[in-house]
């Protein structure tokens, strides 16, 4: 199987489009409420109970049944927000979702071999690790951005380890310049380019189907 070293952000956007769809925070823990016709199929209870049936445990239950369920709380998504800031809040009219995790979150969310030995060949561990992307969340812009944060990395090495990786893979395309940036150009298994390029201890880059959309998309990365 093929390992992309930028699949793993794939799956971290289609959380974050799906999160976005169903209107809810990155941060928050929303509970789920019962639907309102749970109380129609309820037992009927015995006409003016006093107040000790009131709190009898049949009644509880029932009102367990009609009532909020527990909060779920979800893992943070914007767990760097300085990472966050690197990335466009707005490309192409539409306004982008941000969301970001830390190493250790995100790997467990989606783990991958080729990413995981990067993380080791720069003597890094995944506490050292931060992702950061940004996608529409009505997924009608097939353009989205990413930012890979190695604390402390040295620049050189991290392109060096990343251009290597994309080799052994058989992602590789090459070096190429698009929208005024150097970068390196992959292709994954769906036909989709990763163009990405790295600056200080941080990997920038975009995903895209072409160097023509992909242009305008770089040129707005630092």
């Amino acid at each position: 199987m093929r390992h992309h070293l930028f699949t793993p952000l794939a799956a971290l956007a289609a959380l974050a489009i799906m999160v976005a769809a169903c209107g809810g925070s990155a941060t928050a823990a929303p509970s789920a409420a019962a639907p309102s016709a749970a109380a129609s199929v309820a037992p009927s209870v015995e006409p003016s109970p006093s107040p000790e049936a009131s709190a009898s445990p049949a009644a509880s239950a029932a009102a367990d049944a009609s009532g909020a369920l527990p909060s779920i709380a979800l893992p943070s998504l914007n767990a760097d927000k300085d990472l966050e800031a690197l990335l466009p809040t707005t490309f192409g009219g539409a306004t982008l979702q941000k969301f970001s995790m830390k190493g250790a979150q995100f790997l467990g969310s989606s783990p991958d071999p080729t990413f995981t030995q990067a993380i080791t060949a720069l003597g890094l561990t995944a506490a050292d690790v931060s992702v950061a992307i940004a996608a529409d969340p009505t997924s009608k812009m097939d353009i989205s951005f990413a930012a890979i944060r190695f604390a402390g990395a040295d620049s050189g090495k991290l392109l060096t380890v990343f251009s290597a990786a994309s080799q052994a893979s058989g992602d590789l395309v090459g070096s190429v310049n698009v929208g005024g940036k150097d970068v390196i150009k992959t292709k994954d298994s769906s036909g989709s380019f990763s163009y990405f390029y790295v600056k200080n201890d941080t990997v920038l880059g975009v995903t895209a189907k072409s160097d023509a959309a992909a242009a305008p998309a770089l040129q707005v990365l630092p």
